[in-house]
């Protein structure tokens, strides 16, 4: 008899801890469709529920019990820092998922970046959806200095990055998308600079580059740059830039060692239409001969400043403290790519707004 309830207590104990689990109830505060949405979970949460889980053996479930990819967010450090996930949910819904110890098939990475020595030190970046690219060092070894944000349109999902970069006829739309952006000495689609005496002070082209995480469904790196002049003293600044996949605008995050006014900034074309409002600014090209209109649009969750045209471009003004970062957002569209026209892009950038300013409600239980 003590046999079998040992046998007992041990299935027990074994079923307990196989069926541990963290339930995550996410609620969509908006009446506004929340389409493959970001979750985000501190792995000490996960951690917590499931001791000496590892990384790769994380499982999120859905309410019908389908399997959702997942990653552990590592922001460079040696252990995890956070779990994110994808859901979507209709206005004003709630959804729990469960979280488990597993074996996940690998999941197929939406996104990728990396440096690109074999051209002049590009620092390229993608999701399923759209493409950007920052200019390094070797490139300004040339003469030629920016640090403004470059686009790459794309309509495929596919990752293509690294089969542009091979072929090198990626100013050529083939069926896939096309670099058709002019950057320039220019601050692009929505890079930040500082802003003193009504004038733009442009930086230069990085000059080392980190990736703090790849995939499969976030890419975030660190771009840092050398000193440059600020009015009559130097400044120095970091950036760190995070996409996710299935969503068109970065979150950038800038750290300057001064205070002092910066502001974002879309460099304006010949024609083009224009929105402005107290969290946003958007921008809808003239066409590139066919190669299609492209948006831009600039997010301040917190609010911009004031917006004003200057300089060559429509910039949203804010103020940063010294060391200490700033947060906010930057994408674009294309109307070869699902954005019909400049009503479509403004209304777009407006509902990224909306989604910024009223997060996902994440209940961990």
């Amino acid at each position: 008899m003590k046999l079998i309830l040992l046998a007992v207590a041990s299935c027990a104990l074994t079923w307990a801890s196989c069926t541990r689990e963290l339930v995550v109830e996410v609620t969509n505060p908006t009446g506004l469709e929340r389409i493959y949405e970001t979750v985000e979970i501190p792995w000490a949460k996960v951690e917590s529920a499931l001791p000496g889980v590892a990384p790769q053996e994380v499982v999120v479930l859905t309410p019908d019990g389908d399997t959702l990819p997942c990653q552990a967010v590592t922001l460079g450090e040696e252990t995890p820092q956070s779990l994110i996930f994808q859901i979507s949910l209709i206005g004003d819904a709630s959804e729990k998922y469960q979280i488990r110890k597993g074996r996940p098939a690998p999941p197929t990475p939406q996104v990728f970046g990396r440096l690109v020595p074999e051209r002049m030190d590009d620092f390229a970046w993608e999701n399923n959806l759209i493409g950007f690219r920052m200019y390094g060092p070797a490139l300004q070894a040339t003469g030629e200095i920016s640090n403004g944000i470059d686009i790459w349109q794309k309509r495929t999902r596919d990752l293509v990055v690294d089969k542009w970069y091979k072929n090198g006829d990626y100013h050529t739309d083939h069926g896939e998308g096309l670099d058709c952006y002019k950057v320039g000495r220019t601050l692009g689609a929505g890079a930040m600079a500082p802003y003193l005496n009504d004038t733009v002070w442009l930086g230069n082209n990085f000059v080392e580059s980190r990736i703090l995480d790849n995939g499969p469904i976030r890419i975030t790196f660190e771009l840092t740059y050398a000193p440059y002049r600020v009015g009559d003293r130097p400044v120095t600044e970091k950036r760190i830039i995070s996409l996710d996949a299935n969503t068109r605008f970065n979150r950038v995050t800038e750290i300057y060692d001064r205070s002092m006014e910066a502001a974002a900034g879309i460099v304006l074309r010949d024609g083009g239409e224009r929105m402005q409002d107290g969290h946003c600014i958007a921008y809808w090209e003239p066409a590139a001969g066919n190669d299609g209109n492209t948006g831009i649009g600039v997010v301040f969750p917190e609010g911009i400043a004031q917006s004003v045209e200057n300089c060559g471009h429509l910039l949203a003004l804010t103020s940063v403290k010294a060391n200490e970062p700033f947060t906010y957002y930057t994408g674009a569209g294309w109307s070869k790519a699902g954005t019909e026209d400049a009503k479509a892009w403004f209304e777009e950038v407006k509902n990224e707004s909306a989604r910024l300013a009223a997060p996902l409600v994440v209940d961990i239980r």
